[in-house]
């Protein structure tokens, strides 16, 4: 009888520590669906695949995920022209893209159609792409201002119709008081080469000159200097300023040394690849979102050498699009605004 009593009790003390370890599994499980259904899950549209864009998108998302357990963040392709509107009408609720087209976009002003006015910005990601107009060592002219007043017949190319590089070279020629039509009146031609092509072209003297927004320095100059010869044109800091006040740009300069071509310092526009996002994606979000680029400086510098210049005091410098609440909130917690 004492024998079956203590086989009992074991067999109950079994049957009550499976019961325990079941409930604590099921509540386990339950908290990690919980944990899994609260973690943030979102999409980011960046530049096409293989590209140094589709690199910068996907160090973005590595560092949201790095910063919040459980994310999801899908990155996507896309272009630097055709993000802006894809975040402005919530098809995606975050982009890349410059701070210029993203001005663009949000006033609606070329290439754009339409005002997107509810895109907001979050941060910088890589803090400069400037423009330069690169030409053959023997061009003879120095200066845009002696193209124009010598009417000299130039072999333009001007990256694709519709590119960020495209809609500043067609605003700096208007602002010199010309168009592409008065180019070509004068016995010049206007491309839309990429810069591979152009500068295959400009090797063979069938191009002259290239006018585009890239970062200093740009590979592709590089290798193209290996085969042409080069020199780079500065600009009228009047036409700067006119072209900057219209495409929401920044005016900067390229250093003497910045190429083994480049003897003078160069005058110039730049504008930032920012983060974009949709006004309604809520506020916490985006604030966590800004907290995991601040924290990731060192990691996103690994990712691409253009991030190593990504810093706190370059970073909120998005141009004239809007800060997104979220954004603004952690940029003032963390001291950075007022």
């Amino acid at each position: 009888m004492k024998r079956s009593f203590i086989l009992m009790a074991m067999l109950f003390s079994v049957l009550f520590i499976v019961a325990c370890s079941n409930k604590k599994a099921v509540h386990n499980e339950e908290s990690e669906k919980e944990d899994a259904s609260d973690a943030l899950q979102t999409t980011i549209i960046g530049g096409r695949t293989g590209g140094a864009w589709s690199v910068f998108t996907e160090g973005v998302a590595e560092s949201i995920r790095r910063e919040n357990k459980g994310a999801v963040v899908t990155v996507e392709p896309g272009g630097i022209v055709e993000n802006p509107p894809a975040v402005g009408t919530n098809l995606v609720p975050y982009g890349i893209t410059y701070s210029m087209t993203a001005y663009a976009a949000y006033t609606g002003t070329e290439p754009y159609p339409k005002a997107y006015e509810d895109i907001r910005a979050i941060s910088v990601i890589v803090p400069g792409n400037y423009y330069q107009f690169v030409v053959r060592s023997d061009a003879p002219y120095n200066s845009i201002d002696e193209i124009v007043e010598n009417k000299i017949p130039i072999r333009l190319s001007v990256n694709q119709q519709g590119s960020a590089g495209e809609i500043i070279t067609k605003n700096i020629l208007h602002e010199y008081g010309i168009t592409y039509e008065n180019i070509v009146d004068w016995g010049g031609a206007i491309e839309n080469l990429s810069d591979v092509k152009t500068y295959e072209l400009m090797a063979d003297k069938r191009i002259d000159a290239n006018g585009n927004a890239v970062s200093i320095p740009s590979s592709g100059i590089i290798e193209a200097s290996t085969t042409t010869d080069l020199k780079m044109l500065s600009f009228n800091k009047e036409v700067l300023q006119a072209v900057s006040n219209d495409l929401g740009m920044e005016i900067g300069t390229i250093k003497a040394g910045s190429y083994d071509f480049l003897q003078d310092d160069i005058d110039t526009l730049f504008t930032p690849a920012i983060l974009i996002v949709h006004k309604d994606v809520p506020d916490e979000e985006v604030y966590q979102i800004t907290k995991a680029i601040y924290n990731n400086f060192e990691f996103l510098g690994t990712v691409h050498e253009e991030f190593k210049n990504l810093t706190a005091d370059n970073m909120m410098e998005v141009g004239q699009v809007p800060l997104h609440p979220g954004a603004e909130k952690f940029f003032k917690k963390a001291g950075m605004l007022d």
